[in-house]
């Protein structure tokens, strides 16, 4: 939940975009997330030619470049939660999938990210030692009740960075400064004026503030409980070949002043998750 599929439909691909035929819950076929012919004159459009979601991974170990679109975690973390709290509108129409996600917002205390920090996150919290579990797991990815948790805690940043290729050269894109990120690739690849890529409205819908809500707390909670997905924000952001120093700096900054501890540190206390079976899973290898 970094603002991919926005990207995406602007480079004319369809997965999860407005006039896509295809559902919060569904899976897609190969029709419905293709591009669009390349009709655009974007010069990033014409480079992008593969995807590289949750949904489907089809590039090839030997491509030149990999686009990352980032955000920072904790943010990231409250957009995925949002994103797969079924509405009356996914009941309608997407029955099944709605049915399978609402487990994980009403069987524990879950019902808003606050909520969640505070009852599944805090070790004072009021929820079963179960759902604490749960709760623990699912924000690190771990592979427990993964058709019920948010898509994208499970499709982390550990996930695509350890699916890629080790010696992938990385572009990125970071949410708070799409703009600016593209334009950056751009130069990088010589792009003439005419040929910028023009940027679409939001894929996905917005959210109430209740849904937006974070307390301080929570925040320093959701912190220490992402580190390792910290962690392997940071290594996106080093390994960008079209960040500048003062860029990159100036993220950092920004996710020292929300997470200080785990900005600057480099390993936490929980251990690395290994997810060999999860790029199995869903790699294929």
């Amino acid at each position: 939940k970094a603002g991919g599929s926005t990207l995406g439909c602007s480079l004319g691909f369809l997965l999860h975009c407005h006039d896509d035929v295809v559902g919060v819950g569904d899976g897609g076929d190969d029709a419905s997330i293709q591009m669009e012919n390349h009709t655009s004159s974007s010069l990033l459009a014409k480079l992008t030619t593969h995807i590289f979601h949750k949904d489907v991974y089809n590039c090839d170990d030997d491509a030149g470049y990999i686009l990352f679109i980032v955000r920072d975690p904790v943010a990231r973390a409250l957009s995925a939660f949002n994103y797969d709290k079924p509405n009356e509108i996914d009941f309608l129409h997407s029955p099944d999938w709605a049915k399978r996600k609402a487990h994980f917002y009403s069987d524990c205390p879950f019902y808003q990210m606050e909520d969640f920090v505070q009852n599944g996150l805090r070790e004072e919290g009021d929820s079963p030692d179960r759902c604490k579990r749960w709760a623990k797991k699912s924000i690190q990815g771990i592979n427990t009740h993964n058709h019920q948790n948010p898509d994208h805690w499970y499709f982390n940043y550990q996930y695509y960075l350890e699916a890629i290729p080790s010696d992938s050269k990385i572009l990125t894109i970071r949410n708070e400064r799409i703009e600016e990120d593209i334009r950056s690739i751009e130069d990088l690849f010589e792009c003439h004026e005419q040929e910028r890529l023009a940027l679409t409205k939001s894929a996905n819908v917005g959210s109430d503030q209740d849904s937006l809500y974070l307390s301080d707390e929570s925040i320093s909670i959701l912190c220490q409980a992402l580190c390792n997905e910290i962690q392997f924000y940071k290594k996106i952001l080093h390994r960008a070949i079209n960040m500048s120093e003062d860029q990159l700096r100036v993220s950092l900054m920004e996710l020292e002043a929300k997470c200080p501890h785990e900005a600057i540190a480099e390993e936490c206390l929980d251990v690395i998750p290994d997810i060999s079976e999860k790029l199995r899973d869903n790699r294929g290898y």
